[in-house]
């Protein structure tokens, strides 16, 4: 699901890569831009050129493969890429916010590729895992709270890490606009209001 860490996984991936084996040609790119790299070269009518280049690559890394449905000409040239890659022994790595199976609007030939490798399901983190991921994130960004706040937030925000992350900024924000120390007594009222918002469906109107 979003904001399980997807993308810093797959780019993590292909840093570690680059890092280990410095002679691979290593491709992290988002399904949105792949896809305008193809309207783009069948406009410049360069579409070999753009598929050739592709062919050349030892690792491809595709970000919300699940952007390709509707897409039949983007599906086509991804399907030939795939199939290239593949045969010449390349690695290729998909992200996407549904298992294959799940997969709308993607032809069926495509569909039975990705089933081909490993699925690897990145669930919600654990309570302890999501205090670690917050206090990693308040040492990135040089934040100081108190172990129950702490253990409030990650008890009360459990669906992913980006509310996890925005639930840390909102409250050192509520904290620093009233003028106010941040308190276990602060952390409470904040999250009310969070989960609350969060768990409401939003309409255009409201």
């Amino acid at each position: 699901d979003t904001g399980l860490g997807k993308t810093h996984l797959s780019q993590a991936i292909g840093n570690a890569i680059t890092k280990k084996l410095s002679n691979k040609q290593v491709l992290y790119i988002t399904t949105e831009r792949f896809t305008n790299q193809v309207i783009q070269a069948i406009k410049n009518n360069s579409i070999n050129d753009f598929m050739n280049h592709y062919h050349m690559i030892d690792v491809l890394i595709v970000d919300d493969i699940q952007f390709l449905a509707n897409r039949p000409k983007t599906q086509e040239i991804f399907f030939n890429i795939f199939n290239q890659l593949h045969q010449n022994g390349k690695q290729i790595i998909l992200t996407s916010d549904r298992a294959p199976k799940d997969l709308q609007d993607v032809e069926k030939r495509l569909i039975s590729r990705f089933k081909w490798g490993l699925t690897a399901d990145l669930g919600a983190p654990e309570y302890k895992t999501r205090i670690d991921i917050l206090k990693a994130k308040m040492e990135l960004e040089g934040i100081t709270l108190s172990q129950e706040t702490v253990e409030y937030i990650c008890h009360h925000i459990k669906s992913n890490i980006r509310e996890l992350e925005g639930a840390m900024i909102s409250l050192i924000a509520q904290s620093s606009l009233n003028k106010k120390a941040v308190t276990l007594d602060l952390a409470k009222q904040m999250i009310d209001k969070f989960v609350k918002n969060t768990a409401r469906e939003v309409s255009i109107d409201y």
